[in-house]
């Protein structure tokens, strides 16, 4: 009876610690999708930031203009504490549909143009989608 109430114990404590260490492994995928979004918001304002100052238009109102998509990543990176997956899906979504747009306009010019910015992007996407679906996979698993 004593080695059985003894064997409950390590095992029990194993699990615990089992537990904590996919917490931890959690936050710090968290933290990497997180970390992801916010460089992919910079990423994009410096690019759009560079483009206007080569071309001479840059002012106030374009200033304003080129914020927009920056801020929309940096508040998906905020999300991305609760929802990693959702936030990055929203991310790819909107970047995928700006090339599409930009691609449209130009007459497929930019499609070509911008190409080592644009591999900066995806690589950034598919990180922060590998960090999102590990912190979604350890979420289900904490919670089942």
């Amino acid at each position: 009876m004593q080695q059985n109430s003894q064997d409950e114990n390590i095992v029990s404590g194993l699990y615990d610690n089992y537990q904590e260490t996919q917490k931890e492994i959690l936050e710090i995928e968290l933290r990497k999708t997180r970390t992801k979004l916010f460089t992919l918001s910079a990423v994009v304002f410096g690019s759009d930031l560079l483009a206007l100052v080569s071309t001479d238009t840059l002012n106030i109102s374009t200033l304003i203009v080129i914020l927009v998509i920056p801020a929309l990543l940096l508040g998906l990176g905020f999300l991305a504490g609760k929802e990693p997956l959702l936030s990055m899906i929203i991310a790819a979504v909107v970047i995928a549909g700006i090339w599409v747009y930009a691609a449209i306009v130009t007459g497929g010019m930019a499609a070509i143009s911008g190409w080592l910015i644009k591999a900066i992007i995806v690589y950034l996407v598919i990180a922060g989608f590998q960090s999102a679906v590990e912190a979604q996979k350890i979420k289900k698993e904490l919670k089942g």
